[in-house]
C-alpha cells in the first residue's frame, strides 16, 4: 500500500495535471501519468481509484457549472424581458447548447417580445456571445474529462481484476500442493 503522505501527493500531482490538461485543450500529460502509475510496480491501483473519484468530483462540478452558465441566461431573460428561453434551449439539451448562435437567440427573443428596444438587442448580444463561448469551452472540458475519468477508472477495475485472481490462483495452487502431499 502507497503510504497516505504519498499517496496524497501523487493525488495532488495528478490533479494539477488534470487542470493544466483542461488548459491545454489535450489529455496527454495525465494519460503519460496514469500509464506511468500502471507500469509501476506493483501498478498503484489505490491512487488511480482515488484518481478516478477525483475526476468524476470534478466532471460533477463541471456539469453543474455549464448547466449555471444556461441557466442564468434563462433567468436574467424570463426575468427582464418576459421571454422563455428554456423552450429553445431545453436543460436535457445542454450538450447541444454552445452550438446555438447569438443571431438565432437574438431573434427569437425578438420574436417573443416585439418591445425590446435596440440597445436591449446590442447588450442580449454579447450575453449570449459570452455564454455560448463559456458553455464551448465547457462542453470540450466535460468530454475531455467524461474522456479521461473512463480511461482511470478502466485501468483501476482491469488492474484489481488481474490482482484478485492472481491471489486467488496462488491460494488455490498453494491448496493443490498440500492436498497432493
Amino acid at each position: 500500500m502507497l503510504a497516505m503522505s504519498e499517496l496524497h501527493y501523487l493525488r495532488m500531482e495528478a490533479m494539477d495535471i488534470f487542470e493544466r490538461c483542461l488548459t491545454e485543450g489535450k489529455p496527454d500529460s495525465l494519460i503519460a501519468f496514469v500509464e506511468r502509475q500502471i507500469l509501476h510496480d506493483p501498478p498503484r491501483i489505490e491512487l488511480l481509484q482515488e484518481l478516478g473519484d477525483d475526476l468524476h468530483q470534478r466532471l460533477l462540478s463541471l456539469r453543474e457549472y455549464h448547466f449555471d452558465v444556461r441557466d442564468r441566461v434563462i433567468r436574467s431573460l424570463r426575468s427582464d424581458f418576459q421571454v422563455d428561453l428554456s423552450q429553445y434551449a431545453p436543460a436535457g439539451s445542454l450538450q447541444h447548447y454552445h452550438l446555438l448562435s447569438a443571431d438565432q437567440l437574438l431573434q427569437f427573443v425578438a420574436h417573443q417580445n416585439a418591445c425590446i428596444l435596440p440597445e436591449d438587442l446590442h447588450l442580449l448580444r454579447k450575453v449570449f456571445e459570452a455564454s455560448i463561448d463559456m458553455a464551448r469551452q465547457l462542453q470540450k472540458d466535460v468530454a475531455m474529462t467524461e474522456d479521461l475519468f473512463l480511461f482511470v477508472m478502466e485501468w483501476s477495475e482491469g488492474l484489481s481484476v488481474v490482482e484478485l485472481r492472481g491471489a486467488w490462483l496462488n491460494e488455490w495452487e498453494q491448496n493443490l500442493v498440500k492436498a497432493i502431499h
